[in-house]
């Protein structure tokens, strides 16, 4: 079955970062996870990236006021010298997130709270396999900055240690997260066993619900992001992507379904459709092995999807052989290659 963006024409799909072809801002030599909103008359996107100092950290991004989504102009705040600057410093040594902190997730000031940014952050010197530790935390706006909490808000349990890629809204009086729970994060050879959790707090920080399961693994889906439009809520599923490149792994790309209100509860939910399938020849390179990350956001009648993209690309020195014979330069040695970039589509 063709996939919604196939089947409306396949329009453009833009490349925002690239760490192969860039461009890459100054500083950093990747960035995904863009988790994107309309703050005032300016639409703003935060970010996870790895910088230049070998560090995972929370950056952000806006096009000009008054601009709509078909601007390219997105700007990374900068310092001086014109070197992207994160949103908060570094944790010190020793803390839960010390070894990095990516997967954004904002909300807005409401109920007597102010700004956040919910994040996940990495305790473990490994970035995947069983020795790899993750958790979630937030950030918390005060006096104009961002300021990080010194203790995780939601951590992993006996059966899946590491929680990760958090996605909240307020709703219903409620802080209401989405959020992925695993036994570790895959590396080369394994294959997904992810599932997607929900709990809520009444204000954000503690007393959050016992999780219920609103993906299992057979459904394979790695992380989300859920918008609100008129009546309804829209959710997007990402399965992860296959980073590693390993065979006989899941299908990949982005679903979406619909529900009345951000419900918990799958049942309240439409049954997933296939929005975008990047196992399909012809897809572009830059995501052709998989989508992750996603974000949504509406500006007049179309849809504009974010997402990170994981590139269909062969390692490091065969690629970097390739682009030398065509005169071009080599990429950063990396065990894998990322991009930010976006889709339109109509899901009226």
């Amino acid at each position: 079955m063709t996939d919604l963006w196939r089947a409306q024409g396949s329009p453009e799909a833009r490349v925002l970062w690239d760490m192969v072809e860039g461009p890459m801002p100054r500083g950093l030599l990747g960035v995904g996870d863009p988790d994107v909103h309309r703050i005032g008359d300016q639409w703003t996107m935060f970010l996870g990236g790895f910088a230049t100092q070998f560090r995972n950290r929370l950056y952000r991004a806006t096009l000009p006021e008054g601009a709509d989504l078909t601007n390219p102009a997105w700007a990374f705040d900068t310092d001086r010298r014109g070197r992207v600057v994160a949103l908060v410093p570094d944790p010190p040594r020793g803390s839960w997130d010390a070894a990095g902190m990516h997967t954004p997730s904002y909300v807005p000031a409401v109920s007597g709270n102010g700004e956040r940014i919910y994040y996940t952050g990495r305790s473990s010197s490994k970035h995947y396999g069983p020795k790899s530790r993750y958790a979630i935390g937030v950030l918390e706006r005060q006096n104009g900055e961002w300021v990080r909490r010194d203790s995780p808000v939601v951590v992993g349990d006996e059966h899946r240690s590491s929680v990760l890629e958090p996605f909240v809204v307020y709703a219903d009086g409620r802080y209401r997260m989405w959020y992925l729970a695993n036994p570790h994060e895959i590396g080369p050879g394994e294959q997904p066993d992810y599932e997607l959790r929900c709990t809520e707090s009444e204000d954000g920080v503690t007393g959050w619900t016992p999780p219920v399961v609103f993906a299992d693994p057979s459904e394979g889906f790695f992380d989300n992001a859920v918008v609100h439009r008129g009546d309804e809520w829209v959710m997007l599923l990402a399965r992860g992507s296959n980073l590693h490149g390993t065979p006989d792994f899941p299908a990949q790309g982005l679903w979406w379904m619909t529900s009345r209100q951000p419900s918990a509860d799958r049942s309240d939910w439409s049954t997933p459709r296939r929005l975008l399938d990047t196992d399909v020849p012809g897809t572009p390179e830059w995501f052709g092995h998989g989508t992750y990350g996603p974000a949504l956001a509406f500006d007049a009648s179309r849809a504009t999807v974010f997402f990170t993209g994981t590139r269909r690309a062969p390692r490091w020195p065969l690629l970097s052989l390739q682009r030398l014979t065509r005169l071009r330069r080599p990429p950063v040695p990396s065990p894998f290659y990322l991009s930010t970039g976006t889709i339109t589509v109509d899901l009226s």
